[in-house]
C-alpha cells in the first residue's frame, strides 16, 4: 500500500467516525444499505484492470440543482421550494415514534382479507405432496427453465397457480400482507393457457406463467385498483393499462394485485414502508427488518416465493429500494420504455413502471413484455427504438465486455480530501470502496475483482469533478405533481371512480381517520393544499431536468456507458436515468440482504442488464428467506 493510500484511508477513518446514513444519504427516503464485507475476503486486485481517469474535456464547475434560478412570476426558486418541503419533512419526521420489525398492524383497520372462495375447490385438491413436488421442480429455476418443464410435460399453468396459491393462503394472509387481491380469474385463465400450449399455441417466454401487479396499476378484469387508499377501496376500472394488455398477450397469468406503501409512499411521514390501509403491513419474508417502499409488496412476494415475477412502480427509488432490502433484483426500466397509462401516479414526470424477480434473466424476460410503444403517451414512443426488443439477448458476458463501467467514488459528499483521492492509485479506490458506509451502495473490492477477471473496463472517477447531484430534489415539485396527477386520472376514468380528485379522497379518508389512515395523512393534505402554481411546477421541472442533463453531460465525458453511484441516481431521475438493485448477499452481522446499483441514461437498459447479468453469474447468490423462522416471529406478535 501506498503512503497516498495510507494517508487516504487514515482521512477516511475520521469521516467514517461521524457518518450515519441519514449523513450519507441526503434523502427524505429511507436510505438503501448494502454490505461491504466480501471485500474483506480477497485482496483488491480489481483496481489493477481499472483506472481512474479525467474527461476528454473537463467540465466546467456548474451550481447546486437547489440554488439554480427557476424563476416565475413570484420568483420563488427551485431551491426555495426544496427547501421549504425539506423543512416540513424534518419537523414531520420528529414526530415519528421509533419502530422495531416486525411491525404490527395498526389496532384500527379497514384491511381487505384476501378471497380464496373461487380456488377452494382446486385448494383442497392440490395434495401436500403435489405442493412439495411442483416446489422442488421449480426451485432455483429461471423462467426459461420452468417453460422447458411445461413443454416437456412435466408442469402445468394450472399446477404453477394452484403451487403460488398454495403459498400465499399459508404464507402471506395475515402475515407477510404482500398480496392485496387475488384475481378470481386466474385458475381459468391458467386453464386455457394450457389448452393453447396442448394446441401448439405457446405465446412467448412468459406464456402460463404468473405475474403479480402493484396495486396502483388498473385491471379490467372486477380486481380492484387502489393504491391502498381506503376511498378508492370500490374501483374497479373499465379497462386494463397498457401495459397489462402487453402482459396478457404475451401469455402471463395475472395472479393479483400486490400490497404497497400507500399512494406509492406518499400519505404521511410516519406511515412505515409497505403499509396501505386496504393491505396491512408489508413484511420482510427474510426477517426482523425493514421493506422499504413503495413496492414494498412486489418485492417481498418475490422473495418468498410467491410469485415468479412482479411489476411495481417507481418515482424515486420505489423499485430499486424494497428489491435491495428484500433480495431480489428489481429494474427501474427508462422513462418511456414501459408505457405509464392507467397507473395511478405520484410523480407523472418520474414515475415508471418496472420488473421484479429472483434473477436477471427473469426480469429480462418480464422487461421483454413490457417494453411496447403506447400510442397515446408521448414519452412511450420515444422508446420505440427498444420497443420490442428480446432483453435476454444481452445476457452474457461477451455484451458485458463493451460496456465501460464508470464507479463514482463519492468524495464530495462524505468530505473526502479530493487531493490525495486524486492521487491515490487504483487500487487504493478499490479498498476504499469496501470501507465506505454500506447505505451508498457502492461495489466492494469483490465486485471489482470479478469485473476485473471478467474483461470489463472499470473507471474510477471522483464525485467532485461532477455537478453537484441532489438525491431528493424532487421533493420540491412533488405536491403539485401528485395532486394533479391524481385528479386528471380519477376524473378521467372510463368507469367513473368513487372520487374524483386527491381532496376527494382525503375528505373520505377523515370520515374514520383511525381506521383509514392511523398514521395521518400530512403528505396527502399538504398536496391538496399546496400553493404551487402550474407555472412554478414547470419551472421547478425544467431546472430539475437541466440539473440532471447537466451532471449526465459532465459524466459522458468519460465515456463510460452505465455507472455506480449508489442511490444517488434518483437526483437524475428527471432525464429518465434507468437503474436496478442486484442481490450481492448479507450483512455479516444481522443478515439482511444487500444489494449493489447500476445505473445508466435513459435507453442504456440494456447495457445495465448486461452488466447486471455478468456480476450476477460471478457473485452466484441467491438470497433464500428461512420463512419457518419469519413467520413464527410475526405469528408471536400477533398472539398466534
Amino acid at each position: 500500500m501506498t503512503r497516498n493510500t495510507v494517508l487516504l484511508l487514515f482521512a477516511l477513518a475520521a469521516v467514517l467516525t461521524a457518518c450515519s446514513p441519514s449523513a450519507a444519504t441526503p434523502t427524505a427516503a429511507p436510505a438503501a444499505t448494502q454490505d461491504a464485507a466480501p471485500a474483506a475476503t480477497a485482496a483488491p486486485t480489481a483496481a489493477a484492470a481499472a483506472t481512474t481517469q479525467e474527461p476528454t474535456a473537463m467540465p466546467a464547475a456548474t451550481t447546486a440543482p437547489g440554488a439554480a434560478e427557476a424563476s416565475d412570476a413570484d420568483g420563488e426558486t427551485l431551491g426555495q421550494l426544496y427547501q421549504a418541503e425539506k423543512a416540513f419533512l424534518s419537523q414531520a419526521s420528529s414526530t415519528c415514534p421509533q419502530r422495531s420489525f416486525p411491525i404490527p398492524d395498526p389496532e384500527a383497520s379497514a384491511k381487505r382479507p384476501l378471497d380464496f372462495a373461487p380456488f377452494s375447490t382446486a385448494l383442497l385438491n392440490f395434495s401436500p405432496e403435489l405442493l412439495a413436488t411442483v416446489g422442488a421442480a421449480i426451485d432455483g429455476k429461471s423462467i426459461p427453465a420452468i417453460q422447458t418443464l411445461m413443454a416437456e410435460g412435466g408442469l402445468s399453468s394450472e399446477q404453477l397457480v394452484l403451487y403460488y396459491l398454495a403459498r400465499i393462503q399459508q404464507y402471506d394472509e395475515g402475515r407477510l400482507n404482500t398480496v392485496m387481491e387475488l384475481n378470481p380469474a386466474a385458475l381459468t385463465i391458467a386453464r386455457e393457457l394450457d389448452a393453447e400450449r396442448a394446441a401448439g399455441r405457446v405465446r412467448g417466454p412468459l406464456h402460463g406463467i404468473p405475474v403479480l401487479l402493484k396495486d396502483n396499476i388498473a385491471t379490467g378484469d372486477g380486481m380492484h385498483t387502489t393504491a391502498g387508499n381506503y376511498a378508492l377501496k370500490d374501483w374497479q376500472a373499465d379497462r386494463d393499462a397498457f401495459l397489462v394488455q402487453q402482459l396478457r398477450e404475451a401469455g402471463a397469468v395475472i395472479l393479483g394485485k400486490n400490497n404497497l406503501s400507500e399512494w406509492a409512499n406518499y400519505t404521511d411521514p410516519c406511515t412505515p414502508s409497505g403499509f396501505s390501509a386496504l393491505g396491512g403491513q408489508t413484511r420482510n419474508p427474510h426477517g426482523a427488518y425493514d421493506t422499504l417502499g413503495s413496492s414494498s409488496g412486489s418485492a417481498a412476494s418475490v422473495a418468498a416465493g410467491l410469485t415468479p415475477v412482479s411489476v411495481g412502480s417507481e418515482t424515486a427509488g420505489s423499485l430499486v429500494q424494497p428489491a435491495r432490502a428484500n433480495g431480489v433484483v428489481g429494474m427501474r426500466p427508462s422513462k418511456g420504455l414501459v408505457s405509464g397509462d392507467y397507473i395511478i401516479p405520484l410523480e407523472p414526470s418520474l414515475d415508471t413502471a418496472g420488473p421484479m424477480g429472483r434473477s436477471v434473466t427473469d426480469v429480462a424476460v418480464l422487461l421483454t413484455a413490457l417494453a411496447a410503444v403506447d400510442p397515446n403517451e408521448p414519452t412511450s414512443t420515444e422508446g420505440a427504438e427498444l420497443a420490442g426488443t428480446d432483453f435476454t439477448q444481452y445476457l452474457s458476458l461477451d455484451e458485458a465486455r463493451k460496456v465501460r463501467v464508470g464507479v463514482i467514488i463519492p468524495d464530495r459528499t462524505l468530505g473526502l480530501p479530493p487531493e490525495e483521492l486524486a492521487a491515490a492509485p487504483p487500487e487504493g479506490l478499490a479498498e476504499l470502496l469496501g470501507l465506505l458506509p454500506p447505505e451508498l451502495l457502492l461495489p466492494n473490492a469483490q465486485v471489482l475483482d470479478l469485473l476485473k477477471g471478467q474483461g470489463i473496463e472499470v473507471v474510477f472517477i471522483l464525485e467532485s469533478k461532477l455537478p453537484v447531484i441532489v438525491p431528493d430534489l424532487h421533493v420540491a415539485f412533488m405536491n403539485f405533481g401528485f395532486r394533479e396527477g391524481v385528479g386528471s386520472l380519477l376524473s378521467g376514468a372510463g368507469k367513473p371512480a368513487p372520487i374524483s380528485s386527491l381532496a376527494e379522497a382525503a375528505a373520505v379518508v377523515n370520515e374514520d381517520k383511525a381506521s383509514r389512515a392511523p398514521y395521518g395523512q400530512r403528505y396527502v393534505e399538504n398536496s391538496v393544499a399546496t400553493t404551487i402554481t402550474a407555472e412554478q411546477y414547470a419551472a421547478a421541472l425544467r431546472a430539475a431536468e437541466q440539473s440532471g442533463d447537466e451532471w449526465l453531460a459532465a459524466l459522458g465525458a468519460y465515456n463510460v456507458d452505465v455507472f455506480m453511484f449508489g442511490y444517488f441516481y434518483t437526483g437524475i431521475g428527471p432525464t429518465g436515468v434507468a437503474a436496478m438493485n442486484l442481490p450481492t448477499g448479507r450483512k455479516a452481522d444481522t443478515g439482511e440482504p444487500t444489494g449493489l446499483v447500476i445505473a445508466g441514461p435513459r435507453f442504456s437498459d440494456a447495457q445495465l442488464l448486461a452488466v447486471a447479468y455478468a456480476i450476477e453469474q460471478g457473485l452466484n447468490v441467491r438470497l433464500v428467506p428461512d420463512l419457518e423462522t419469519t413467520i413464527n416471529a410475526i405469528d408471536t406478535m400477533n398472539g398466534r
